[in-house]
């Protein structure tokens, strides 16, 4: 077990946002396929941050970083859009069938990236009220919303999008109370972890008709075992609630186990991840401390689950200013997104999966989410 100390000092829980000014026509690098096919192993293959900025005050933006080169790049989507202005917050980002998308709030929006980060595409804002997180299947993207005026409490505005990719438009909403959040797809149903009550909805695609696995606590985001069952990140604003992870098993539909951790994170970001093989996942346990007056750090640790033994191991502890958790999928290294507060770039630490520290990287401010392009 390693031990990484920072100080880093956060001022409160962000909300989240996105405007982004776009522009038509851009093109990808090449018209001829075989040459294409080598610009985008050569040129595309890393880890994306998606850094979230400083709320209201802008500053998003998007880091590269190639990890089979060692090279550093941010500020990567201004440099491949000279022009184009990322003029708010990124919420959540994922690659979807070739495309990237991005989702916004404040200005509600889902955008449309192809692979260079460049857009392909107006931005889509009609059907969409704070929107969240996405998973896709087919040609539809789902998209947790939380309606035009959340409450905070029971969020009984708030529902799925169903986004058709072919013809750009909100086909259709799926009421949907309780702030859903995560989203996860297995046998033909669709898993939404509700943010403010402590249930999972489990949506029957083909009939749409909703059922619920009661939990302990709320939840946030899921990853997939190798079975197709779904492990949860139980998270609570009570210090006193049952935090860990949920197992969930999708042919019963039934809370099979919660395997507890105290203080998981309750950030809006990647704190739960897994490797390669989904036989380590890692989790992100950290809790705002007040030290001296209005000063609050998030200090806590990141814990490694075994899914064979069922055991959580202390994976990095002492970290402060922890924000979330991605696994390189190519090598099984732990990235550890941390932010030095909301308004300073944030830090990437590097790990093998011995957690042995291997570098630091400098990002944007306040990196939340990564993907992986290779």
């Amino acid at each position: 077990m390693k031990t990484k100390n920072k100080s880093f000092v956060l001022k409160g829980k962000l909300l989240w946002s996105l405007a982004l000014v776009l522009a038509l026509g851009f093109n990808s690098c090449s018209n001829d396929d075989d040459n294409k096919e080598q610009i985008i192993n050569e040129e595309i293959s890393g880890a994306y941050f998606l850094n979230y900025g400083a709320f209201g005050h802008g500053g998003s933006s998007i880091t590269r970083y190639d990890f089979r080169k060692d090279v550093n790049t941010n500020n990567y989507f201004q440099a491949q859009n000279p022009g184009i202005i990322l003029n708010s917050n990124i919420q959540y980002g994922a690659t979807y069938k070739d495309s990237v998308y991005l989702i916004g709030n404040m200005t509600d929006e889902l955008i449309s990236l192809d692979l260079y980060f460049r857009p392909g595409g107006n931005a889509i804002r009609e059907g969409l009220a704070n929107p969240r997180y996405f998973v896709g299947e087919g040609d539809l993207l789902y998209i947790s919303c939380w309606g035009a005026k959340p409450d905070y409490k029971t969020m009984p505005d708030s529902y799925i999008a169903v986004y058709n990719t072919k013809t750009r438009k909100v086909e259709r909403k799926i009421d949907l109370p309780g702030g859903p959040e995560g989203l996860a797809l297995a046998n033909g149903k669709l898993y939404a972890a509700l943010n403010y009550i402590p249930k999972v909805a489990v949506i029957d695609l083909s009939t749409e008709a909703i059922t619920s696995i009661d939990l302990p606590a709320v939840s946030t985001y899921f990853v997939s075992d190798a079975d197709n069952n779904l492990y949860l990140a139980i998270a609570s604003y009570d210090p006193g609630a049952e935090t860990g992870l949920a197992y969930i098993n999708t042919s019963t539909d039934e809370l099979e186990h919660n395997y507890k951790l105290p203080g998981v994170s309750t950030t809006y970001a990647s704190i739960l991840a897994e490797n390669s093989n989904a036989g380590t996942l890692y989790l992100t346990a950290a809790s705002w401390v007040e030290e001296g007056t209005n000063n609050w750090v998030q200090k806590g640790a990141i814990w490694s689950f075994d899914t064979e033994t069922k055991e959580f191991s202390e994976f990095i502890t002492g970290l402060e200013g922890a924000q979330g958790i991605v696994v390189n999928p190519v090598n099984n290294d732990v990235y550890i997104l941390l932010s030095p507060s909301a308004v300073e770039a944030g830090e990437v630490a590097i790990y093998n999966a011995k957690g042995e520290h291997q570098k630091d990287i400098n990002v944007g401010v306040s990196p939340y989410w990564a993907l992986f392009l290779d």
